[in-house]
């Protein structure tokens, strides 16, 4: 079932919370580190999709094939980065 998104001023807040709760320590099943992860990832994935869309919508030109390839890199970039962290979750 479809999640409905939120609205950009309570996202912010949100992830302020979030951001706020990881400072602090209080994150001990790591939910706010999930959902800032998520949320930069998710940031990525929309930009690439904008520039694969742009890419295939208006022409096939050098300069927009370089953007989409720096895209899918950064993306790319970031699962490496990350898929070290296999301490996700705490054992109680």
């Amino acid at each position: 079932m479809p999640v409905k998104k939120l609205e950009p001023e309570v996202m912010e807040k949100v992830l302020q919370l979030a951001e706020a709760m990881r400072a602090q320590g209080k994150d001990k099943y790591r939910l706010a580190q999930a959902l800032l992860y998520l949320d930069e990832r998710n940031r990525m994935l929309e930009d690439l999709y904008r520039k694969a869309e742009h890419y295939l919508r208006f022409g096939m030109g050098e300069h927009e094939l370089t953007e989409l390839r720096l895209a899918v890199e950064k993306v790319h970039e970031a699962d490496v980065e990350e898929a070290d962290d296999s301490a996700m979750f705490v054992k109680e």
